[in-house]
């Protein structure tokens, strides 16, 4: 019996351990998947929605860098979104590809990615391509063995902590996200009532900051006789 059967089937750490691994695994799939999203599709829409309710009251595009990026997203508002079913499919495909060649989660596998598979899903990704997600899944099936949790107690227990350590920073960074433009807005913007007073309040700070009107030069030959 070899060293590493003999530690899961004595040691009664190893089963908890395997869980606990596993579990840290999916939250940091989940973690990163979300965050891919974000930045993808969400942060972008979301940058548009608010250049298309505020874009024409705002005047420091220049100098803000949320509003250029806005502006230079505004055209996102036309395009033809994926039906629900396509998306769906797309983010379930996705994760399954960053599960197995994310770096973070499958350091291994993606060492041996030489292919480059998981730069492709990732532009894939982005493009809102379904169909060459499912063609790259295909390709990386053989991945799969590569990112199973090693069966050797100690290193078990170093990839779970590495898992552990990953999740952790991935929150951090979601939660960093989600204080900052244009995540901050993401609610704000589907109520109708908080755009209304967003754009009195840019009128007023526009009005208030314009420089006064010239009279007329026949005004002031008026008030000089």
């Amino acid at each position: 019996m070899s060293e590493t059967m003999a530690q899961r089937l004595i040691h009664p750490a190893h089963a908890q351990l395997v869980q606990a691994a596993r579990a840290e695994r999916r939250a940091l799939v989940r973690a990163l998947a979300i965050e891919a999203d974000w930045r993808f599709h969400d942060g972008p829409e979301w940058a548009a929605r608010y250049w298309a309710a505020f874009g024409d009251l705002r005047r420091d595009v220049d100098s803000a860098p949320e509003l250029r990026l806005g502006a230079a997203l505004a055209p996102r508002s036309g395009w033809s979104p994926l039906a629900p079913v396509e998306s769906d499919q797309a983010r379930a495909i996705f994760r399954a590809l960053l599960a197995a060649l994310h770096p973070q989660v499958a350091p291994r596998a993606a060492a041996a990615d030489t292919a480059g598979l998981w730069s492709l899903a990732v532009m894939a990704y982005r493009a809102g391509d379904a169909a060459r997600l499912r063609e790259l899944l295909a390709r990386a099936q053989p991945a799969a063995a590569t990112a199973r949790l090693p069966q050797d107690l100690v290193e078990l227990r170093q990839e779970h902590d590495r898992l552990a350590n990953a999740r952790a920073a991935a929150d951090r960074r979601l939660a960093e996200l989600s204080q900052s433009f244009p995540f901050n807005l993401r609610d704000r913007l589907d109520d109708a009532d908080w755009v209304r007073r967003q754009r009195l309040s840019l009128r007023q700070v526009l009005a208030f900051v314009a420089p006064p009107r010239r009279q007329p030069a026949h005004s002031d030959r008026q008030q000089v006789s």
